[in-house]
């Protein structure tokens, strides 16, 4: 029998819990199954004229952006559930690459198909607008969070990818990773030297254990105590 769950902080659902967009008849009914995306394969490129969205069936995916210096910014990682492309509709530009870190399942909606929804056209814009935008300003208020202190960012990292495996039905506690400690890093905004150094600190207080892709909790409570501790 399932227990009831507690309710994530409100910081772990804006972070990285998956939009859910439902797979309805609707859904099935204006969208197609894309072939499985392998790993390194792009899905679609910064700038790219938009053409639709795409829901996460399976996987992983990264989304980054390129900055006028050359370097690369991770700004999501995109699990079951996920739509990507919402922060599209209103430039009708995709904002960042969108890049597979394992196997991954895609449904496509193409934005011609929009109109086939039940409902007015008129108001599935509207709604589809505010969204975009939404995703727009979510983007710039997790630029702010980012100016929070490292260990904060990494243990709420770790919580949220935590439950997001959990809401799938998997381990909340033991899971594996795709994404490297350099996609880890560029996540957070934080030099790849300073998350392996906190990953180690980290186990080193038996909060939890790490082995290349593997990660293990082993005391969520120390690891929530890190996330919420106000510094």
């Amino acid at each position: 029998m399932k227990t009831a769950q507690t309710q994530m902080p409100q910081w772990s659902r804006q972070l990285d819990e998956p939009t859910n967009f439902p797979e309805s008849e609707a859904i099935r009914r204006v969208s197609r199954t894309l072939p499985a995306l392998r790993r390194k394969q792009v899905l679609v490129s910064q700038g790219d004229v938009f053409h639709g969205l795409y829901i996460v069936r399976c996987g992983m995916l990264k989304q980054s952006q390129w900055g006028h210096d050359g370097d690369e910014q991770i700004t999501h990682f995109l699990l079951p559930g996920d739509v990507i492309g919402l922060d599209a509709i209103v430039d009708r530009r995709y904002q960042g690459l969108v890049t597979a870190l394992e196997t991954v399942g895609i449904m496509q909606i193409p934005f011609a198909r929009i109109e086939d929804f039940p409902g007015d056209y008129q108001n599935h814009l509207q709604l589809l607008s505010y969204l975009s935008r939404a995703m727009q300003r979510e983007h710039i208020r997790l630029r702010h969070m980012m100016a929070q202190p490292s260990d904060l960012r990494l243990a709420r990292f770790f919580l949220a990818m935590s439950h997001n495996f959990k809401i799938q039905g998997y381990s909340s506690c033991r899971f594996r990773l795709p994404m490297s400690r350099c996609e880890i890093a560029s996540y957070l905004n934080m030099a790849f030297e300073t998350t392996s150094r906190l990953i180690s600190r980290f186990q080193k207080m038996g909060i939890m254990s790490a082995k290349g892709h593997e990660y293990c909790i082993h005391d969520v409570h120390a690891l929530k105590q890190v996330a919420e501790s106000e510094k």
